[in-house]
């Protein structure tokens, strides 16, 4: 067996236990959690995979192709694995990504060792409105990996992907009770104001935005509870207004220009201010990099004080000069002379 053919069953394994996910959530919502976590995880380590086999095996033990062969190994954890797909495959989960899986992966724990199956109907329905939500969130992330990010690796499967996208939402139609129940409170938030727009999760009109351009703001789903960061503003080409979800790439649906966050760090960050701030004797709005996602230059300071980077959509509080090369960061620089930061390797790289 060779990586290719490895990386093929790993997806294939994956898709069948989604299958089983979809067709389990009315009647048995334990083992549909079960089954949706592994399902998760498979695909993760496809991503791995297709980088490098080594990749999926844990750092408690050495790589070694026989014994994954064989199955005779310990495979990564959901922890180890965003690490890796960071550090190494340089194509990381979001926060929010990382949030959504490891908050199943809690889940599946408990119906594992705790979870008894409810005696009710209205117990049943309780738990698989709290398990749809979850797998809607965790799912919604996932599909737009499979389908943007890591399109080049999964593109052999996207037809089936695609399939076992409608089928998950058809299994979930029963949310239509939880928007009927809700819809009076959407009414009454519009009047004051709020527009609502369809959820890319559950697919009802029930995801709160405010209506405002050029600033970060969080949007929520009173169906399913999607909370997303977002940022609009004007198309350079159209005029029409383009929406960032969660991160800085995005295409207007207008006119079909692509964007990269650099275009949110140009609209968020005002030379002639830091000009003027520098005649005037003060000091300059700073343009740094992530820690987060490693990315260079995406982090400015926004006017509640917050420094936002346009690339991974994380906050933070601060920013500090590396005490090597000088650059601003967001992470930890008190070793930094030694170990240096995302762009340098301080004083340890002559040794």
């Amino acid at each position: 067996m060779n990586k290719e053919q490895m990386l093929d069953r790993l997806v294939e394994n994956a898709l069948e236990f989604l299958s089983k996910a979809i067709s389990e959530i009315k009647e048995s919502p334990k083992f549909s959690v079960i089954h949706f976590c592994a399902a998760v995880e498979l695909f993760i380590k496809a991503r791995l995979m297709s980088e490098h086999w080594s990749l999926i095996v844990s750092k408690r033990q050495d790589p070694d192709w026989n014994k994954l062969v064989s199955g005779d190994f310990h495979s990564v954890t959901l922890k180890e694995a965003a690490d890796k797909l960071t550090k190494v495959v340089r194509s990381g989960l979001s926060k929010t990504e990382l949030e959504a899986f490891v908050e199943i992966a809690k889940h599946r724990n408990k119906m594992v060792h705790f979870f008894h199956e409810a005696h009710s109907d209205k117990e049943n329905q309780a738990i698989r409105k709290s398990i749809s939500t979850q797998q809607l969130r965790a799912w919604y992330y996932l599909h737009g990996l499979l389908k943007n990010k890591w399109k080049d690796v999964f593109e052999p499967w996207s037809k089936q992907i695609e399939k076992k996208d409608k089928a998950l939402r058809n299994y979930y139609a029963f949310l239509e009770v939880v928007y009927e129940n809700i819809k009076s409170k959407i009414n009454m938030r519009s009047k004051q104001g709020s527009i609502f727009e369809q959820c890319p999760s559950c697919f009802f009109e029930s995801q709160e935005h405010l209506d405002i351009e050029d600033e970060l703001y969080e949007s929520n789903c009173f169906v399913c509870e999607l909370t997303e960061k977002h940022f609009k503003t004007e198309c350079s080409e159209c005029g029409e207004i383009v929406t960032f979800r969660n991160e800085g790439f995005s295409t207007c649906d207008s006119c079909g220009k692509t964007y990269e966050p650099k275009y949110i760090v140009d609209v968020l960050y005002d030379e002639a201010v830091d000009y003027i701030a520098i005649k005037d004797g003060g000091e300059p709005e700073a343009i740094g990099n992530c820690s987060n996602c490693d990315s260079y230059h995406t982090v400015v300071l926004l006017e509640n004080g917050a420094y936002f980077c346009a690339n991974c959509f994380d906050e933070f509080a601060s920013m500090n000069c590396c005490n090597w090369c000088n650059e601003l960061n967001t992470g930890d620089m008190e070793n930094s002379y030694w170990s240096g930061c995302s762009e340098c390797e301080g004083t340890s790289s002559s040794w």
